[in-house]
């Protein structure tokens, strides 16, 4: 092969293309250098720490992609067999060589007193939680890195803050919001729930009546958005709405959580108040450093930092339970080899199921079908191994049957951050004909019911201007996505029709008088909740969206300090769950927004019950196993 330095582009996570410099020396590859700027941050960095290591290390294209990011292990793979035949040499016959040894297995063993199953943000926030309170803990992750769910999150996490979100105009719209609230008969109301009901009634009288501009929030309001929006009736009839003990927990603890995530070294943009699809109230605590990543590096960083054992590519398969008390896990690591960990706690923090279609299908009891090709906005590792575990130990499931789709995902591959992506209030969703369908700012399940009636696939119409407030907006970015056909741009609305197949009349008319709706502050066609930006400023941008398998709404029954239970109601001594891995709180649908807001407070909740209490060895056990 011809030595020198090659420059190539390989395809990236979503649409985005890695360039790539691949140095080629006396017919070996002596160096890989991947500009991954364009990539989701955590979800494929140990793509380019590990294969080009494997590549230059084995001589071979031979190699296994990393687990939960085939598509960018498969992109450095790519962009490496293309230097290789630019250079003259053969890339296929790179990729016939034999693969890299691997280091014999061996079983492992440890005595720990936390055991956190999953790396997700609530199994890294049990786990820093728990070295806080000077805890030895064991980190078990399927996945070859951290992250979970969480590194792929938008980032917004809702906590109201009313000090400061009082420093923020109301939008249009909004007051009206809390208008037709406050008018919701107590009738409607849950009992539990009525009396915060009318004291937020109250609050809100006081809000309004003052004549004041500012945007309005308070504990009481997230509490009751959150449990209207998560109550529900599936198509059995069956009725579910949040269990107050722990909606109340949440949203009275979350604050609590911004603050302690903050002085973990968590950066928020204190500038702007946001909100995700979905979120009903402009609450969203947003980091600095974009979307989920944000948490995932500063919680992995510390928990690592503080003495942590964190075992990648280490699957829980089983729990030990001894005389009814959960002591220990037993995992298998991807070499086959086994590992053995006892503990006075195990925090199960694995994640729902969302990742697992056919589990997916068989307790779907919202949807009328959920067929077998569809996609997901989850890592490939949320299969529901949490609520597999917790059910050996005999935990009660709540909630199965509610599936979360995600309304503004990817047609194809269900990722959220292809596109242009931006709160609510800011963009216009239109069907296939070029028509709007829905108020924008509903909830999810809303959303996604209304796009499936519209044929599923629609497109989310922004100009110019949504780059202030979208997540992923360098001209770079942009002008990828459009070369990648995920996102369509044109100089006027009629030539934006044409090339997503609408009618260019239909689409004009449509925006015309949507901005029309912005300049009166009120929709008389689907009573959008808030409005901001107008679409007039060229050039405009369509974005095809879809729903996809989100978030799944069920999990094992906890109580309030995170104990796992069973079907009794008893205490399962030793046992622990936090986060997508638990149900009750969200029932139904749960609120954009809210997961983040759920997994770091519960999951500093059951490390910290973890802690007051003795171990489950010595624990008089309440449990009937």
């Amino acid at each position: 092969m011809k030595s020198g330095t090659y420059r190539v582009k390989a395809k990236g996570h979503g649409s985005s293309f890695m360039p790539m410099e691949v140095t080629i020396e006396n017919d070996k590859v002596a160096n890989i250098t991947v500009d991954s700027a364009g990539e989701t941050s955590g979800i494929a960095d140990e793509v380019f720490k590990r294969l080009p290591k494997a590549i230059i290390d084995g001589q071979t294209l031979n190699v296994d992609a990393v687990s939960g990011a085939s598509i960018s292990s498969q992109g450095v793979i790519d962009g490496v067999a293309e230097a290789i035949n630019e250079a003259g040499g053969d890339a296929e016959e790179w990729k016939k060589r034999d693969k890299p040894a691997s280091s014999a297995a061996k079983d492992e063993e440890y005595d720990t007193d936390v055991v956190v199953i999953g790396a997700g943000g609530a199994g890294l926030a049990a786990a820093t939680r728990s070295l806080q309170h000077d805890k030895k803990v064991v980190i078990l992750e399927k996945f070859p890195q951290l992250g979970g769910n969480t590194a792929r999150a938008g980032g917004p996490m809702n906590a109201a803050e009313p000090d400061w979100q009082k420093g923020f105009k109301a939008l249009p719209g909004e007051k009206e919001t809390l208008q037709e609230l406050a008018e919701t008969p107590t009738s409607e109301i849950d009992p539990e729930y009525v009396a915060d009901f009318e004291k937020l009634r109250d609050q809100i009288k006081a809000y309004l009546d003052s004549g004041e501009d500012y945007l309005f929030d308070s504990v009481l309001l997230h509490e009751i958005q959150t449990y209207l929006g998560g109550k529900r009736v599936d198509l059995k009839g069956n009725e579910i709405h949040g269990k107050y003990e722990l909606v109340t927990t949440l949203v009275n603890n979350v604050l609590d959580s911004v603050n302690w995530l903050t002085d973990l070294g968590v950066k928020f943009d204190r500038s702007d108040v946001t909100m995700p699809v979905g979120a009903l109230w402009r609450r969203g605590h947003k980091p600095v450093e974009p979307m989920g990543f944000a948490f995932i590096h500063v919680l992995g960083d510390w928990v690592k930092q503080h003495g942590a054992t964190v075992l990648t590519e280490t699957r829980a398969k089983h729990l030990i339970i001894e005389g009814g008390k959960v002591t220990g896990v037993i995992a298998e690591k991807t070499d086959g080899s086994k590992v053995t960990v006892h503990a006075k706690s195990v925090i199960l923090a694995a994640g729902g199921f969302g990742a697992n279609t056919k589990m997916v299908q068989k307790y779907n009891t919202y949807w009328t079908e959920i067929a077998d090709d569809i996609a997901t906005t989850n890592s490939p590792a949320i299969t529901g191994d949490g609520i597999a575990l917790g059910q050996e130990a005999g935990a009660a499931l709540t909630g199965m049957g509610f599936i979360q789709l995600m309304p503004v995902s990817d047609p194809v591959t269900g990722e959220l951050f292809t596109g242009l992506q931006t709160p609510p209030e800011n963009f216009i969703m239109v069907n296939q004909k070029g028509e709007r369908f829905v108020n924008e700012f509903a909830e999810r399940d809303t959303l996604a019911k209304a796009a499936i009636d519209n044929g599923g696939l629609f497109y989310l119409i922004a100009d110019d201007k949504i780059k202030e407030t979208a997540y992923n907006t360098t001209q770079e970015s942009i002008d990828a996505q459009v070369e990648a056909g995920t996102l369509f741009r044109a100089d006027t609305l009629e030539e934006l029709a044409e090339k997503v197949g609408m009618d260019p009349a239909v689409l004009t008319d449509t925006i015309k008088k949507y901005n029309s709706y912005v300049d009166a502050g009120h929709d008389p066609e689907f009573g959008k909740s808030a409005f901001h930006l107008k679409c007039e400023v060229a050039p405009f941008y369509a974005t095809p969206r879809k729903p996809a398998i989100h978030h799944t709404m069920g999990g094992l029954v906890i109580d309030t300090k995170g104990h796992v239970l069973d079907e009794e109601g008893h205490v399962i001594a030793g046992l622990y769950s936090a986060g997508e891995n638990a149900g009750g709180l969200h029932a139904g649908n749960r609120l954009g927004g809210n997961s983040l807001a759920d997994i770091f407070t519960f999951g500093r909740i059951a490390a910290d019950t973890a802690d007051e209490e003795p171990p489950a060895s010595d624990a008089v056990s309440g449990a009937s196993h």
